[in-house]
């Protein structure tokens, strides 16, 4: 797989994301704004429940900015180990399937669907980077009850 294509895709993905989350904290910034003010009834209850709802919101959006410029910023070069930027191909010994782990800093947790085939973002300390940080290219690990082989770091 390629991992400039998978980047590229990735970086989409954030983008849009970031996009999204961006409008959602610009809307309720607006709801309050409109929230009563404090000579009103229930104002102090709306307009601290909504701040709340913003910083978690903010905290997303400032997540995947960082997330987004840390990755960007990835080498393209091959690797041995699995570091930030870094695309992971294990196949299962059992059904033969490649599956793909990139590598993000931050927080991981999105899927991609590339040339039929299945990428998850990880972070650096998602488990299935702790026995692969152990072996080489070409051995094989177990990981939640399944035998994986490591096929390439690139």
């Amino acid at each position: 797989m390629d991992k400039q294509n998978v980047l590229r895709v990735y970086l989409e993905s954030l983008d849009k994301k970031i996009e999204e989350v961006a409008g959602n904290l610009q809307s309720i910034y607006s709801n309050i704004d409109a929230a009563p003010t404090p000579s009103e009834s229930h104002s102090d209850t709306t307009r601290s429940q909504l701040s709340q709802v913003a910083l978690g919101i903010s905290e997303r959006l400032s997540s995947l900015k960082t997330t987004r410029a840390m990755t960007s910023s990835s080498s393209s070069s091959r690797l041995i180990r699995p570091t930030i930027g870094a695309l992971i191909e294990v196949e299962d010994n059992r059904t033969k399937e490649k599956v793909y782990y990139f590598v993000v800093h931050g927080v991981g947790g999105e899927s991609l669907l590339l040339d039929g085939s299945k990428v998850f973002s990880v972070s650096i300390n998602a488990p299935i980077l702790n026995p692969i940080s152990k072996i080489k290219i070409g051995d094989t690990f177990e990981f939640r009850g399944r035998r994986l082989t490591l096929t390439e770091i690139s």
